[in-house]
């Protein structure tokens, strides 16, 4: 049994973070400072140190703190308990509060070390159901976040047990769900067959469900075949909120508008998209024997875009797919009357909030990697970062784009620094940024006063807690193994997809160890289920505009069906896809370079 004060603030009430992972529901922090409780916590701070049993002092210290909205003095009073003295009831409050600290300050391994604490994990077992319920919401939130999603599903199928509301064990079965569409298809079939009969059931459906995730009426049929054979599942009991929101109908399309510039400079960037996007097309229609809808190109490059999203309208289509360039993109945007659903190839920045009904901004920029790699570095616990990217316009962007939100989080950027083509040797090139230049000095000013014979090791600057190194493999191949030269082989060291073609040569590769990446899911085996056509011997670039094509088919078969069905991610070639204010982010899978050779998820 645990003490009053916590059981006034849980109650016996359900979790309240099913709907939206990543936010976990917190009990003492309040948001609002209360300037009267945090002076009354202050003098109650001053005397808890001079107590007779301090630690049960300080833990309600912290909690006054907590409550009153200072987490900084909650944190100070909460690092001077001892927990050994403190009883269980007390035990409890700390380790929970501890959780809640920990998570506002984006610290989910900390707080998951907290709550498998040997001790706390043996008074869960008396736990009242409400306290059961809460630790499995949080620590399968915290497992999505810190990519353990097998062990996220599984609390969340131990917390839905536990429930009694159907709407409670819905908001659950959603979660589960969209983490399940997260999974490569490789993960879901070896899921299916290696675990327990729950688990395993969830994942047999999210394996028959991607196969068939364009087809809808495909997915009805699997839904309920499935259903017949698990009857007893939880999830044939109460079925996930999307699989209503998929079967409903829509208009049928029977005419595709595709505008994209097909003369001069994007004549090849056009024709490899089109040609992604036909695979898919094909793909589908083919070898469902569905109607085939008919597809019309306006050539952008011979007239406005404007004047082609005219023409289509009046040649009748019903779904309008383009522009590639960004200036398109903008045109398109800033049309009055966007009369068909439609599909934008390239995303701009806005700083004024319009949103179309019938436009979805899709463009395959690096802004979503910047923003999923920022977020996984701060969770790994590192503050300060050296960017290391191409001078060109993608690559300054790109690092642009990083260190805003890097430093939005409150991260520190020591430096960004731009290459060019002209660099031969990455040694000398970063040797200013890492302070080598400055330590041989210092060594040979040593050396000229103390003893010419005197070995002297030059260090690297010690303020940086981990490297981005944007660029495509060749560059890459030469500025991690000068890294390492340079006494930063200790550095961990990020990337972006641009970095792997979808080539896996250990020769090739082997000076790329111990890089972790963003990998689009076309590049590793297993994460689709068929691999792409794309030419093997296309520059990467070309490859990912391939694997755009073949997604924007992805998108446009879900967008001609109401929009709550995009609330679920789509797992696509170029990434997890999910639609957020009219615009289509992309989240990509982690990858890392072990020995050349490159492996799925963390190292």
């Amino acid at each position: 049994m645990v003490s009053g004060c916590i059981l006034a603030l849980i109650g016996g009430c359900a979790p309240t973070d099913t709907n939206n992972s990543g936010r976990v529901p917190v009990i003492y922090i309040s948001e609002a400072k209360n300037p009267n409780g945090i002076e009354q916590a202050e003098i109650l701070f001053a005397k808890a140190k001079t107590a007779k049993r301090p630690n049960q002092a300080l833990l309600n210290v912290a909690i006054l703190f907590a409550k009153n909205g200072n987490l900084t003095g909650s944190n100070q009073a909460l690092q001077l308990v001892k927990t050994g003295p403190l009883s269980d009831e007390a035990f409890t409050e700390y380790s929970l509060l501890s959780v809640e600290l920990r998570l506002q300050e984006h610290g989910p391994k900390e707080a998951l070390s907290i709550i498998e604490n040997p001790r706390f994990v043996a008074l869960q077992r008396n736990f009242e159901p409400a306290y059961q319920r809460r630790i499995l919401s949080i620590r399968s939130d915290i497992n999505h976040q810190i990519g353990r999603s097998i062990d996220s599903i599984n609390d969340a199928i131990g917390l839905a047990s536990l429930l009694d509301s159907i709407s409670d064990k819905t908001n659950v079965h959603n979660k589960i769900w969209r983490q399940l569409a997260e999974l490569p298809y490789l993960e879901l079939q070896q899921c299916s067959s290696d675990s327990g009969d729950v688990l395993a059931g969830w994942c047999e459906l999210g394996r028959d469900i991607r196969l068939h995730q364009n087809n809808h009426l495909a997915v009805s049929r699997q839904l309920k075949q499935w259903k017949n054979s698990h009857k007893s599942h939880p999830a044939a009991l109460v079925t996930p909120s999307w699989f209503e929101q998929t079967t409903e109908r829509a208009p049928p399309v029977t005419k595709i508008a595709i505008l994209l510039p097909l003369q001069g400079h994007y004549k090849s960037p056009s024709n490899t998209f089109l040609s992604g996007f036909m695979e898919a097309f094909y793909g589908l229609y083919k070898q469902n024997n569905l109607i085939t809808p008919q597809v019309r190109i306006q050539d952008t490059s011979i007239i406005s875009i404007e004047q082609a999203y005219n023409n289509a309208i009046i040649e009748g289509a019903d779904v309008i797919i383009g522009g590639i360039r960004q200036s398109e993109a903008a045109e398109l945007y800033n049309l009055t009357d966007l009369k068909v659903p439609t599909i934008s190839l390239n995303r701009i920045q806005q700083n004024k909030k319009i949103q179309h009904i019938n436009l979805l901004q899709f463009g395959n920029a690096q802004y979503d990697e910047m923003i999923q790699i920022a977020d996984r570095a701060w969770i790994e616990g590192h503050r300060s970062v050296l960017v290391i990217a191409p001078g060109k316009k993608w690559g300054q962007e790109s690092a642009q784009a990083f260190s805003d939100y890097w430093q939005s989080k409150g991260g520190r950027l020591i430096e960004s620094v731009f290459y060019d083509p002209s660099v031969k040797d990455f040694t000398q090139f970063l040797k200013p940024s890492l302070n080598i230049d400055l330590s041989e000095n210092r060594g040979r000013e040593i050396r000229r006063f103390v003893n010419s014979q005197v070995i002297i090791k030059p260090r690297r600057r010690q303020d940086i807690d981990f490297a981005l190194v944007l660029g495509y493999p060749e560059r890459a191949r030469q500025i991690k193994p000068a890294l390492d030269f340079l006494y930063a082989a200790d550095l961990p060291v990020y990337s972006s997809s641009n970095i792997y073609n979808g080539l896996n040569s250990a020769d090739s590769n082997r000076d790329l160890s111990g890089i972790q990446f963003t990998a689009m899911p076309w590049t590793m085996p297993g994460h689709l289920i068929s691999e792409l056509s794309s030419n093997q011997d296309m520059h990467t670039t070309y490859r990912h505009l391939y694997a755009t094509g073949y997604d924007t088919f992805l998108v446009y078969r879900q967008l001609v069906f109401p929009q709550p069905a995009l609330t679920v991610s789509l797992f696509g070639a170029t990434g997890i896809l999910k639609v957020n204010n009219g615009v289509i982010s992309r989240k990509a899978t982690w990858s890392n370079f072990h020995q050349g050779i490159v492996r799925s998820g963390f190292p």
